[in-house]
């Protein structure tokens, strides 16, 4: 069977301390943020799913929202409820704060997971690498066959994706310099997390890579 990856799911459950506020509300593209980056991916993926914390904040959305299935476990806890309501073998997972939104590179990786996929059958998960030990947690697929491993994870304490990956024995990595072919300069992995983010976020704003 051809393995799907038509699901992108952005999670914003985050609780935005160091932020200052509630970074769902950032303002972008004529709406909010988590909004802005939902309208783009709709250009690649056929079913879009927001995992917050507070769903009527997107009462009137077209696309799919749900709230955590595991209370207060942080992103893996948000990726495990994506994977457990997605309808396609393979989900994009991007933080609902990450202003860059490279669709190429996107692209790329669904159609280098696809591909390797058939051949080996056996990838769960895609995600980049920046120098020797950092794996980058967003921007990254995850199959539904995490969904089970993720869930003991959890049950067991340990709630982080980097650690979760690096566990992983079919993880498709990609090499920074590949990355760095459609980001030079990182962005598409950067995040508003602090308030000097925030601040520059609204004084700037971030292009949106097509």
């Amino acid at each position: 069977m051809m393995p799907t990856a038509d699901t992108a799911v952005i999670l914003c459950g985050g609780e935005s301390r160091r932020a200052g506020l509630d970074k769902q509300l950032l303002p972008c593209e004529g709406t909010t943020l988590p909004r802005a980056i939902a309208r783009r991916l709709e250009a690649l993926f056929r079913e879009i799913i927001i995992v917050t914390h507070t769903p009527h904040i997107y009462a009137d959305a077209s696309f799919t929202v749900v709230e955590d299935i595991v209370k207060g476990a942080g992103p893996l806890g948000g990726i495990f409820t994506g994977l457990r309501h997605c309808t396609s073998h393979y989900s994009y997972v991007i933080a609902g704060d990450m202003p860059e939104t490279n669709l190429a590179y996107i692209e790329w990786m669904r159609r280098t997971m696809l591909r390797e996929s058939l051949e080996s059958g056996d990838v769960d998960a895609v995600a980049a690498r920046q120098g020797v030990d950092h794996l980058e947690p967003f921007n990254s697929f995850f199959s539904v066959r995490c969904a089970p491993v993720i869930e003991a994870s959890l049950a067991r304490g340990e709630g982080s994706i980097g650690r979760f990956l690096k566990r992983c024995d079919h993880a498709l990595l990609v090499q920074e310099e590949v990355a760095r072919f459609f980001s030079p300069d990182w962005s598409m992995f950067r995040s508003v997390n602090t308030r000097a983010d925030v601040d520059e976020f609204l004084r700037r704003g971030y292009a949106f890579a097509p």
